[in-house]
C-alpha cells in the first residue's frame, strides 16, 4: 500500500536552550487510510503537523528526521519547491477558521487563490469548482455563500468552507488540526461527515489531530498516541479500544469512559459487541 506520509525519527526542539518537542517519532499514513494522532494539550502534535507542512514557527527547529510527502522527500527542498509541494500533495484545515482568511476579502477570492495556485483553469473554471465544493460541504445556496465576508460566517461556516477550500483540489493528504474542537455538536457532526466522506471514501488520506477519543474512535482507521513528544502507542482503532497495550492507554480510555459523551460510550459499547471476555 501507497503512503501519503511517512515521518520517521522525527525530532523537534525549542532553539532557546535545545528543549525537545519531539523526539524520535515515526508513524506512516497509508494511502485512502485515516490515522489519528492522539495526544494531551501539548504533546506535540500541532507541531508535528506544522513539521509535516513546512511551517514550524521562529525559535522552533528539525534538528532530524525523515519526512516522505505525496512520495517526495522534503528534505533539501527550497521554499518554493515546498510551497509547490503544499499545494498539490497536502491540504490543512485548523482549529480556528477565521484565523485562515482574510478579513477584508469575500469567500471567492479565498477560492480563487487557492485554486490559482495550483493551476486549476480560469476564472469560471475555478468558480464552478468553488459552488460545487460547497455544495460538497453542505450549502443550500453557494453562490451566496461566495460573496460573503469572514464576519459574517459563524464558526461552523467557515470550517465548513475550509474543508471546501481543502478538498477542492483533491489533495493526496488532509490535515484536520483540532479542526472541530471549537464547534458546536451540529457542525462538529457535519465537519466529520464531511471529512469522513471525503477523505478515505474519497482517495485523499486524512490525518486526523486530536485529544477526543470518541472523534477518534468514530473517524480513524489506526490510532498514534503520543506524550511529551514521543510514540506511546501505535494500533489498529479496534484493537487500540478494546486492549490497549500500554498503561498510559488505558489510562485516557478510563478517563474518557467516565467524562465524556455518550457518544463514546455508544461506540465503544458497538466495539466490544460479541467479543469474548
Amino acid at each position: 500500500m501507497s503512503s501519503a506520509l511517512e515521518i520517521e525519527d522525527l525530532r523537534i526542539v525549542l532553539a532557546k536552550g535545545e528543549v525537545p518537542i519531539i523526539n524520535g517519532l515515526s508513524f506512516v499514513v497509508p494511502a485512502g487510510r485515516t490515522v489519528a494522532l492522539v495526544g494531551e494539550s501539548g504533546s506535540g502534535k500541532t507541531m508535528t503537523s506544522m513539521a509535516v507542512m513546512g511551517l514550524l514557527p521562529q525559535g522552533v527547529i528539525r534538528t532530524g528526521g525523515r519526512i516522505v510527502l505525496g512520495g517526495l522527500s522534503v528534505e533539501g527542498l527550497s521554499s518554493e519547491e515546498y510551497r509547490r509541494l503544499r499545494n498539490t500533495a497536502v491540504a490543512m484545515v485548523m482549529q480556528n477558521p477565521m484565523s485562515a482568511f482574510d478579513p477584508v476579502q469575500n469567500i471567492s477570492y479565498h477560492f480563487r487563490e487557492t485554486l490559482a495556485s495550483h493551476g486549476s483553469g480560469n476564472k469560471k473554471e475555478i468558480r464552478e469548482k468553488a459552488i460545487h465544493g460547497l455544495e460538497v460541504a453542505g450549502f443550500p445556496d453557494p453562490r451566496a455563500i461566495l460573496e460573503l465576508y469572514p464576519f459574517q460566517m459563524s464558526g461552523g461556516m467557515l470550517q465548513r468552507v475550509m474543508l471546501a477550500i481543502a478538498l477542492v483540489s483533491s489533495p493526496q493528504l488532509v490535515i484536520a488540526d483540532e479542526a472541530t474542537s471549537d464547534l458546536d455538536v451540529l457542525s462538529q457532526a457535519r465537519i466529520l461527515k464531511l471529512l469522513k466522506e471525503h477523505c478515505g471514501q474519497g482517495g485523499s488520506a486524512l490525518l486526523l489531530i486530536t485529544h477526543d477519543l470518541s472523534v477518534a474512535a468514530s473517524m480513524a482507521d489506526e490510532i498514534v498516541l503520543i506524550k511529551e513528544g514521543k510514540l506511546v502507542e501505535k494500533n489498529e482503532v479496534d484493537a487500540f479500544f478494546r486492549k490497549p497495550q500500554t498503561h498510559y492507554a488505558a489510562r485516557l480510555l478510563d478517563l474518557h469512559r467516565g467524562l465524556y459523551t455518550r457518544r463514546f460510550i455508544r461506540i465503544m459499547n458497538n466495539m466490544t459487541e460479541g467479543v469474548s471476555s
